[in-house]
C-alpha cells in the first residue's frame, strides 16, 4: 500500500543487465517539497534507478507508486504526462534547433494543425528571463557552451510543471554563477511543493541543498536519513564502505624542476574565435599548474588552441626551450602533449568501441609497423589497467558501459602509453564520485613525481587549491594573476577571477 506522506515510492527495485545486477532491492521514499539527494559512487546504480523512475528502463522486480497510485511499465512520455521530469547527466541537445525548439520538442504549442511559433518563442523567452538565463529563445543550441546546454535542460524540466524533477549531475558543467541560479530555482520549486531528486558528487552541494539523503552502494540500498544526520566524513564512509583519508592527496615534497613548457603572448582574434588575449605562462617539470576562473573565462579555449584543436592568431609556444607549432592535434601529440577534454564522452572516447581500440587510436604510429601489432596494444592495456586500477572484465569491454571514473581512466590510459611530457587535464574529475576523484588525484601526483608537467583546469575551487603548485586565474580571456600555493586561497582566487567584472 502507498503511503500518502510520499509523492514517489520505490520498493525492492531490481534491475539486471547482462552479467551485472545493477540494482538489488533498492528502496526510495520521496516527500513533496523536499530536496532528496541520492549518493553513491559511480556504478552504484543511481542513474539506473532514476531511469527506471522516468521510464527509460523497466525494473525486473519491485514496485513503484506515484501520488498513491501503483505504476506499471511506462514510457518517458507517460512519465512526463504524469508530472515527472528528468534532466540527464549526458546531454543530447538538437544542436541545429533553437533553444525554444529544444525545450518544447514533441510538445509544441499549436494552433489547429500548426505549431504556434509566436507563443513558443514568447513563452520560452519569459521562462529564460524568469530563470535569469542570459540567452535568446531563438539562439541555436550549437552557439551555446556546454554550461548553456545544461541550463536549457533545467529550463525544459521546469517548463513541464512537474511534481517531481530528477536532476542527474545538473551542475557538472556549469560555474558558480549558474549554480547559484540553479539552486535559487530549486528552492523556489521546493517552496511550491515540488520534490527534487538530485544526484551529485559535490559535497558542498549536498549539504547546501539536501533535506534528505539516500545512500546506494554497489546497487544496494544502504540507508536513508535527514541531511542533518551526516557530515562529509560519515557520508563518504557510508558511500564507499571505507575511509577516504584525503580527497586531495597533493604531495608537496614532489621536486619541481626546470621550465619545460612556455606560452608567450598567445592571442586569438575575432576572425579565429576571439576568446583570449596575450596569454603568457610557463610550466615546470613535476609541477601541477591550476587554471581557475568563472565560466566563460577562456581557460578551455586557450588549451584547445595550444593543443591544435583551434587556431590562434599570434603568440608562440615552447617545449624544452624550442618553439613548436601545433597546427593540428597530430602535431601536439608528436611533440609530447596530451589533452584530456572536459567532455570525455564526446571528445575523449569512442563509446561504442572497446578499451583495446580506444587506447590504440591515438598511438597508431607506435603500433603500426606494417601491420597493427595487437599483441603490443594488449600488453599496454594490461599495464594501464594495473597502473590506473581500471575496473574492467577484459580489454574488449565497450567504453560506453563503464562508470564515469573508469571512463576517465581509459582516457588517461590512451595518452599515457605514448611519450607524454605535458598533459592538459580539463575538468579531470567532472561527474565522477569522491572515491574515483581521490584515485585520479593520486595519479596526478604520481605523474608529477615522474617529471611530467601537468596543466589542470577545474571549476571546483577546492580541487584547484588542493592540487595546484601554482594557480593561474583568468577572467574574460585575460590572465589576471598567478598565485603560488602558499598565497592561493578561495578569497584571493575569486578576487582575481572577478577583477574585470569589478572594473566595468
Amino acid at each position: 500500500m502507498a503511503n500518502p506522506e510520499y509523492v514517489l515510492e520505490m520498493h525492492n527495485i531490481v534491475k539486471v543487465f547482462p552479467g551485472v545486477r545493477a540494482l538489488d532491492g533498492v528502496n526510495l521514499m520521496v516527500r513533496p517539497g523536499k530536496v532528496h539527494v541520492i549518493c553513491g559512487e559511480n556504478g552504484a546504480g543511481k542513474s539506473t534507478l532514476m531511469k527506471i523512475i522516468n521510464g527509460t528502463y523497466v525494473a525486473d522486480e519491485g514496485e513503484m507508486y506515484y501520488k498513491g497510485q501503483k505504476i506499471g511499465p511506462h514510457t518517458v512520455t507517460d512519465t512526463l504526462e504524469m508530472g515527472i521530469a528528468m534532466i540527464y547527466q549526458e546531454l543530447n541537445p538538437v544542436l541545429e534547433m533553437t533553444i525554444a525548439e529544444n525545450i518544447w520538442l514533441g510538445r509544441e504549442p499549436r494552433q489547429g494543425m500548426f505549431v504556434d511559433y509566436a507563443k513558443m518563442y514568447a513563452d520560452t523567452q519569459d521562462l529564460l528571463d524568469r530563470l535569469e538565463m542570459p540567452y535568446d529563445a531563438r539562439q541555436k543550441m550549437y552557439e551555446l557552451p556546454i554550461a548553456g546546454h545544461q541550463l536549457v535542460e533545467i529550463a525544459k524540466a521546469i517548463s513541464c510543471d512537474a511534481s517531481v524533477i530528477i536532476m542527474d549531475e545538473p551542475s557538472s558543467a556549469i560555474g558558480d554563477e549558474e549554480i547559484d541560479t540553479l539552486f535559487k530555482q530549486i528552492f523556489t520549486l521546493r517552496e511550491h511543493g515540488v520534490a527534487i531528486l538530485y544526484i551529485t558528487h559535490k559535497m558542498d552541494e549536498i549539504f547546501r541543498i539536501a533535506d534528505e539523503i539516500t545512500i546506494i552502494r554497489d546497487g544496494q540500498w544502504i540507508e536513508t536519513g535527514p541531511a542533518s544526520d551526516y557530515d562529509a566524513d560519515k557520508l563518504v564512509s557510508r558511500m564507499v564502505g571505507r575511509e577516504i583519508t584525503s580527497v586531495f592527496p597533493k604531495d608537496t615534497t614532489v621536486p619541481i624542476g626546470d621550465v619545460i613548457f612556455e606560452v608567450k603572448h598567445l592571442t586569438q582574434e575575432k576572425a579565429d574565435g576571439g576568446r583570449f588575449q596575450d596569454i603568457s605562462f610557463n610550466l615546470r617539470a613535476g609541477e601541477i599548474l591550476g587554471f581557475a576562473g568563472l565560466v566563460g573565462a577562456g581557460r578551455s579555449e586557450v588549451m584547445r588552441a595550444i593543443f591544435g584543436l583551434d587556431r590562434y592568431t599570434s603568440g608562440s609556444i615552447y617545449l624544452n626551450g624550442q618553439e613548436i607549432h601545433n597546427r593540428s592535434t597530430r602535431d601536439a601529440i608528436h611533440h609530447g602533449l596530451a589533452m584530456v577534454n572536459e567532455d570525455r564522452r564526446t571528445y575523449g572516447l569512442i563509446l561504442g568501441r572497446s578499451i583495446h581500440h580506444n587506447v590504440s587510436l591515438v598511438n597508431l604510429a607506435k603500433y603500426c609497423k606494417g601491420l597493427l601489432d595487437d599483441g603490443s596494444i594488449s600488453k599496454d592495456v594490461d599495464r594501464m589497467r594495473e597502473l590506473l586500477q581500471i575496473k574492467i572484465a577484459h580489454e574488449h569491454v565497450e567504453a560506453g558501459t563503464l562508470s564515469g571514473g573508469n571512463q576517465q581512466k581509459v582516457v588517461l590510459a590512451k595518452w599515457l602509453v605514448g611519450d607524454v611530457k605535458v598533459i592538459i587535464l580539463d575538468e579531470p574529475t567532472r561527474g565522477i564520485d569522491v572515491g574515483a576523484k581521490s584515485e585520479i588525484h593520486k595519479l596526478m601526483t604520481e605523474f608529477a613525481r615522474q617529471g611530467m608537467g601537468i596543466i589542470m583546469i577545474s571549476s571546483e575551487l577546492p580541487e584547484v587549491l588542493g592540487m595546484s603548485d601554482r594557480v593561474v586565474v583568468m577572467q574574460e580571456g585575460v590572465i589576471q594573476g598567478v598565485l603560488n600555493r602558499s598565497e592561493a586561497t578561495q578569497e584571493s582566487v575569486m578576487k582575481l577571477a572577478t577583477k574585470g567584472v569589478e572594473k566595468q
